[in-house]
């Protein structure tokens, strides 16, 4: 029987906490107007949010296309061979009279995100002040409609090959480690119009656009059609260079565009009673299954199994949203987000 302190259902919302600040938030706290004594575990049975990602997520590194190129085939990769076409986050805001770049945004197709990438890719469309390793009109972007595939090919005599996440000169690029002045960032307002005092692009070591687009391939992976003049650090099935300019390079599988895919859900006061590979404090992970910027419901199955490491005395609970990659899942201030737990005692 629920009593004053002994609720039986508890719901946690976003707005009922006064101290959120910032634009957007990915964490909240309610503190109870009386509190929980001697609860035993809580559940999660319904949890509703917007889902805040577009098919490309702003935070973790989703806008950045990878390749090599060269006027040979032989020794493509190095690290003075990598390029990066990109988009810049849908929350970017320029500098004054800034508008060399290409923002992410809502695509309703594969067909609008390949033609925004191709603007990207074309002379305007980025800055090679900001993006060091971009060289404008090299590449073209086209989605298939019959076979739902993107594909990139070279305009000029180079030739290309699209680079895995995971690739160690990837990985050197985006944290700046050889060459620190070749940080792709982004000339936002609170710059002062010069690469240093520029923001740094968001990303998410080993996570690219290359993936989402269908260029899955790790750097130590070998595709179907790998042969003698396959090389490492070509993310297709063959492992081989564009084989002339203006050949398409199709991706090998299927583009995922889906910013987020699953949201973990993480209370305080469920102290060890999950975890994944984050963190503990785990009580859910709930999947997406709505379009961008559409009301993501989920409600749990009737298998009852409650964390078992709840306080003795609960005064407040703060809830934490993190993504696939670990990363904040970030919901826009004027977004609300609620919780649904049932109590055990």
């Amino acid at each position: 029987m629920a009593t004053l302190n002994r609720p039986n259902r508890l719901t946690l919302n976003a707005f009922s906490d006064a101290n959120r600040a910032g634009s957007q938030y990915s964490r909240f706290t309610n503190t109870l107007k009386n509190p929980i004594l001697g609860a035993k575990g809580c559940q999660l049975v319904n949890a509703d949010f917007v889902n805040s990602s577009l098919q490309l997520n702003d935070e973790n590194g989703q806008l950045m296309f990878f390749y090599y190129t060269s006027a040979t085939q032989a020794g493509i990769r190095t690290q003075a061979n990598l390029r990066c076409i990109r988009l810049l986050p849908s929350w970017f805001v320029p500098y004054a009279g800034f508008t060399a770049f290409t923002p992410n945004k809502y695509f309703n197709t594969g067909t609008e995100l390949a033609a925004a990438l191709t603007t990207a890719a074309t002379a305007g469309g980025d800055s090679s002040t900001y993006n060091p390793i971009w060289v404008a009109g090299q590449v073209t972007f086209s989605f298939d409609t019959t076979t739902r595939r993107f594909s990139v090919a070279a305009n000029g005599t180079n030739y290309i090959a699209p680079a895995p996440a995971d690739d160690p000169f990837v990985i050197d690029q985006v944290l700046g480690t050889t060459t620190p002045t070749n940080v792709i960032k982004m000339n936002a307002i609170n710059s002062s119009n010069t690469y240093a005092t520029a923001t740094f692009q968001p990303f998410t070591q080993g996570m690219t656009m290359n993936a989402r687009l269908g260029y899955s391939l790790s750097f130590s992976a070998r595709g179907a059609f790998w042969g003698s003049t396959s090389q490492v650090g070509c993310a297709t099935s063959s492992g081989v260079p564009s084989l002339s300019s203006g050949v398409p390079v199709p991706a090998d599988t299927l583009p995922i565009l889906l910013g987020v895919q699953n949201v973990g859900v993480y209370l305080s006061i469920s102290t060890g009673g999950g975890m994944d590979a984050f963190k503990k404090n785990l009580i859910a992970s709930i999947p997406i299954d709505a379009a961008p910027y559409a009301i993501n419901s989920y409600t749990t199955n009737s298998v009852e199994v409650p964390s078992l490491s709840t306080p003795n005395e609960i005064f407040d609970v703060t809830v934490e949203l993190l993504d696939d990659s670990g990363a904040p899942f970030l919901i826009p201030n004027n977004m609300n987000t609620q919780i649904g737990l049932v109590l055990y005692y």
